[in-house]
C-alpha cells in the first residue's frame, strides 16, 4: 500500500493509508487528523499528494468506507461519492434452521493449497472493489476460526471464511461461482458454519454484505438473521 503523513513544524497532524492495488481499485484504510488543525486542508493536502504514485501504480478508482461522520463533507469536497452501503446483519437464535444439503457436495475445511482457487472464485463473485488479493486471503485464513470450502465433483466452487471475537462469531467472507450461484451452495456453506458453531455454543453470529446485494441478503434473511441498523456508506472517487 501507499502511506502519506503530514507533519507541521515537528508534530504529525494528519496520516493517509491507501491499500495496494487489485483490479485496478483500492481502499482508503486509514485516515486519521489532528482535531486541532483544518482537517479539510491537511486531508486535502495528503489526498492531492498521493495520486501520483496512485496512478503510476495502475489505481484508477478509490474507495473510503466512513465510519466517523467529520470525514463525509471532506470526501466529497476531495471528489469521493456514495456509491453503496455496508449492512449488517445477526443471528442469535440457538436452534439451526431446516436445511438439506445439496446433492453431491462436501463441505471441508480450507487447506494451505486451496488458496489460490478460493482467490479465483472470490475474483470471479465479487466486482471491484470487493474482491480479496491472494496475500489478503492467506492473512484472513491465518486468523480465522473457521475456513471452509464447497467441492463437488473435485472442484472447489465456494467458500466461507469466519473469525471469532470476544460475544460471537462473525461470517467475514463468503463466495460462490458464478455458474454456481442460486444452486444453494452459499446456504450449505452458512448453514455447515452456524452448526460448527452450534457445537462450540456460540449462536451469536454477525454478516455484513452490501445494500445493493440483495441475493445475499435474501440468503442470510432464509437461515435466520436480521437486520440490526449498523450501516455504513461507502463512497469512492475515480482518478
Amino acid at each position: 500500500g501507499v502511506v502519506r503523513l503530514a507533519w507541521r513544524d515537528e508534530y504529525l497532524v494528519g496520516l493517509l493509508a491507501v491499500s495496494e492495488s487489485l483490479s485496478s481499485t483500492a481502499w482508503v484504510r486509514l485516515a486519521a487528523v489532528q482535531n486541532h488543525v483544518d482537517q479539510a486542508a491537511v486531508l486535502g493536502a495528503l489526498w492531492t499528494n498521493v495520486q501520483p504514485e496512485l496512478l503510476e501504480l495502475g489505481v484508477r478508482r478509490v474507495s473510503l468506507l466512513i465510519i466517523r461522520d467529520w470525514i463525509e463533507p471532506i470526501a466529497a469536497q476531495l471528489g469521493f461519492r456514495h456509491t453503496d452501503d455496508i449492512v449488517t446483519l445477526r443471528r442469535s437464535s440457538a436452534a439451526l434452521p431446516d436445511f438439506k444439503m445439496p446433492d453431491g457436495l462436501t463441505i471441508r475445511p480450507t487447506e494451505l493449497e486451496d488458496l489460490p482457487t478460493i482467490a479465483r472464485v472470490d475474483h470471479a463473485a465479487f466486482a471491484p472493489p470487493w474482491q480479496l488479493s491472494l496475500r489478503e486471503l492467506r492473512q484472513a485464513d491465518r486468523i480465522s476460526a473457521s475456513c471452509t470450502v464447497a467441492v463437488r465433483d473435485g472442484q472447489i466452487i465456494g467458500y466461507q471464511l469466519t473469525t471469532l471475537y470476544f460475544d460471537g462469531a462473525h461470517l467475514a467472507r463468503l463466495a460462490v461461482q458464478p455458474a454456481e450461484q442460486g444452486g444453494g451452495i452459499g446456504a450449505a456453506l452458512v448453514y455447515d458454519l452456524l452448526a460448527r458453531f452450534w457445537r462450540r455454543q456460540v449462536h451469536s453470529i454477525t454478516v455484513n454484505t452490501q445494500a445493493s446485494n440483495t441475493r445475499s441478503q435474501r440468503l442470510y434473511t432464509r437461515l435466520g438473521f436480521h437486520h440490526n441498523g449498523f450501516n455504513l456508506p461507502v463512497w469512492t472517487a475515480d482518478l
